[in-house]
């Protein structure tokens, strides 16, 4: 963190304006583009709260709070109602009104727009101004999560005319509401934030932020160690401890709302058998390893419902490890030497899905499961996937970035590319939360779901993963979140400095 004592005139202003802090921050990546309705994987989407706000907006924990909606109702089964903040001002000076709420998801919708962010924001019918600082959002079927879609990650708000203005340079030079403004972004060097001082929350603690794409993480970690940057993200498990014995370093942990899987195509032989599915759901050890490539730093999941989520029910409890039990299934489905399959993975991700997917086959090769692995990178893997041409079985991993894991278990329903889960129970289920809009109402119908798809074994959930930063504590403090929101915001100078 460097420290600029500012001078004038030949006085010092420290007092006055203070020190100017610059924090260095190294990124396993960096956004594709930095306009909402462009952005491309949840490393983007992670970064734009930076420099944008949602209506809505969550805290270190999780919890729902107002962003740029001071507060909101449904005033009906389709109609939600947002009442503005009055008063705030987009980077550039526009106001921000009713009417950036219409401009902004009006363009996200438009076919033309080609936004990639459409699917997130619902069955929108209609954005109707009722004045300047309120606003109806018309949908065509109930929406529960509206509030939660106009978040961090997707609500970020447009000022018309200068988006209008800058048409496809937006995404290089864009202008939000949020507690930074853009200076400079040279593309794989460094993106410069500086602090928005008029920002509604209240202005930054740091004046400015250069952010750095670091790819990989033995030079990431190197650029912390040598001072060069002071937080850094994607730090291997196993080199937690290695940093935090380190003077004034150290290692900061949370559990995001990633859950790990290995998703099954039910409708392949063997596994559209329900005893083949359980029995390769009894076959992995969790715990042993999380313990060995996680060092801990994760939790076993019985299913795709992450424990911050709306609803998690911990009484439903993911699979033992029993490679007994699950010889013993396989043997009553008619597998008693196992059977060959296919099972795709990938490298080049943003999180690790190479290490898991060995050990997983390394268990399944243990109850005779003979596995045919195919290994691509993973871009390829995911033209593959979304071909429907991926191999019958496959890893992956989903975060639920509205802590409201109906819409997960609908995706897995209806959009999980080559498999389709149908199970009319949970389906029912899904219909029934989807039109509930009492959150306390929800919550039987949602741990009814969860036993439903445990005992199913829609596909083998492995773990729900945690994140690890490495941050100079002498210089700088820092809040990581659960959703996976790189919220510089919350970067803060260490007590005394």
């Amino acid at each position: 963190m460097k420290r600029m004592c500012l001078l004038g005139i030949g006085l010092s202003i420290f007092g006055i304006l203070g020190w100017a802090l610059t924090v260095t921050v190294g990124l396993k990546g960096e956004p594709n583009s930095l306009d909402p309705h462009k952005v491309l994987g949840r490393q983007s989407e992670a970064f734009l709260a930076n420099i944008f706000d949602g209506l809505t907006s969550r805290d270190e924990a999780g919890n729902l709070l107002p962003g740029l909606a001071i507060s909101w109702e449904n005033l009906d089964a389709y109609t939600w109602r947002f009442h503005l903040r009055q008063g705030v001002k987009f980077h550039n000076g526009e106001d921000f009104t009713a009417y950036s709420v219409k401009f902004t998801i009006e363009r996200a919708l438009n076919p033309a727009a080609k936004a990639t962010i459409w699917s997130q924001l619902g069955p929108i019918k209609e954005v109707v101004i009722i004045d300047e600082y309120t606003v109806d959002i018309i949908t065509s079927v109930p929406d529960i999560l509206m509030p939660k879609r106009f978040g961090d990650l997707f609500g970020a708000m447009l000022p018309p005319k200068y988006t209008q203005e800058a048409g496809d340079e937006f995404g290089l030079k864009p202008v939000g509401t949020g507690p930074f403004k853009l200076v400079e972004w040279i593309k794989n060097e460094r993106i410069v934030l500086e602090a928005n001082k008029e920002y509604w929350k209240g202005a930054p603690a740091v004046d400015r932020i250069i952010v750095r794409p670091i790819s990989e993480d033995a030079t990431r970690i190197a650029a912390l160690l040598s001072g060069e940057v002071q937080l850094i993200d994607g730090v291997p498990p196993v080199m937690r401890d290695v940093i935090k014995k380190m003077p004034g370093l150290d290692v900061l942990s949370v559990l995001t709302s990633r859950v790990f899987y290995i998703a099954l195509d039910p409708n392949t032989p063997p596994l559209n058998d329900i005893r083949v599915r359980q029995a390769l759901n009894y076959a992995i050890d969790r715990k042993a390893i999380i313990d060995r490539l996680y060092l801990g730093e994760a939790v076993p999941a019985a299913t795709i419902v992450a424990r911050q989520a709306w609803g998690f029910d911990p009484k439903v409890e993911p699979y033992p490890y029993d490679p007994d039990k699950a010889k013993e299934l396989l043997a009553a489905a008619g597998y008693p030497n196992g059977f060959e399959i296919e099972f795709d993975y990938f490298t080049g991700s943003i999180a690790d899905h190479y290490s898991p997917a060995l050990a997983v086959i390394g268990y399944l090769t243990n109850i005779g499961i003979k596995v045919k692995a195919n290994l691509y990178d993973f871009g390829v893997f995911t033209q593959k996937r979304s071909a429907n041409q991926a191999a019958p079985m496959y890893i992956y991993s989903l975060g639920d970035v509205f802590l409201e894991p109906y819409w997960l278990v609908e995706w897995l329903m209806a959009g999980d590319m080559s498999r389709r889960y149908n199970n009319p129970q949970a389906r029912a289920l899904v219909d029934q939360i989807k039109a509930t809009f009492d959150p306390q109402a929800r919550l039987p119908l949602y741990s009814e779901l969860q036993r439903i798809m445990k005992e199913d074994a829609q596909h083998i959930f492995l773990f729900q993963v945690g994140a690890l930063w490495g941050i100079n504590k002498n210089e700088i403090t820092y809040i990581p979140r659960p959703d996976d929101v790189i919220w510089l915001y919350s970067i803060k100078p260490a007590t005394g400095k």
